[in-house]
């Protein structure tokens, strides 16, 4: 009599449906969380990386518009562009911006530059840019920046990503011609057009 109640009991629980949809969403619930932080941490990711090419290219855009900068120029440039980034913290970016003068053998070195939390090339340094930027007795405004960005959760994507750092060029629009190449360039106040480096 006890095992066929026990077997009963046992056939009434294997055949009961209450609660199943309660237990599978309990199994579920952590799986959907971890994707729901997955989803978001990456999309903050992609944000801040776009702003740090909105922020790359209003560098190059803002210093190809005017014939000559100053120390205090370059600091406005660097503080109108960085607004970009709001609402993410902006002393995270690094900024560089660079005159780059293309002699007449296509050759590029850099005639003066500016950086905030990041290293400018020095002047006279040749650098590389590429072939579509590289026409010879030209110049153009290099600019660069970077960004770390560290997810505020950190449990999908985890450690610290290094977004930007792609060079973004601009030819100069009111440039002063000058040097003796007579290359039309943002001249840097106090300073001369660049000359020929080589």
């Amino acid at each position: 009599m006890r095992k066929l109640k026990a077997l009963r009991s046992c056939r009434q629980f294997c055949s009961n449906r209450d609660g199943v949809a309660i237990v599978e969403f309990a199994m579920l619930l952590p799986v959907m969380a971890i994707a729901y932080v997955g989803m978001v941490e990456t999309v903050q990711l992609v944000m801040v990386n776009r702003k740090v090419t909105q922020l790359t290219s209003a560098l190059s855009d803002l210093t190809a518009r005017v014939q000559t900068v100053s120390n205090a120029d370059v600091d406005n440039i660097f503080n109108a562009a960085q607004t970009i980034l709001m609402p993410y913290d902006n002393s995270k970016a690094s900024m560089v911006i660079a005159n780059v003068v293309i002699d007449a053998s296509g050759v590029a070195k850099v005639c003066w530059s500016n950086q905030r939390n990041g290293m400018a090339p020095a002047r006279g340094a040749t650098i590389a840019v590429p072939d579509s930027v590289r026409i010879p007795n030209t110049s153009v405004i290099m600019a660069k920046a970077s960004y770390s960005y560290t997810p505020a959760v950190g449990y999908v994507l985890t450690g610290t990503f290094k977004l930007g750092d792609n060079a973004i060029y601009a030819r100069p629009r009111n440039g002063v011609a000058g040097g003796t190449l007579n290359i039309e360039q943002v001249v840097r106040t106090g300073t001369n057009a660049c000359p020929n480096f080589n």
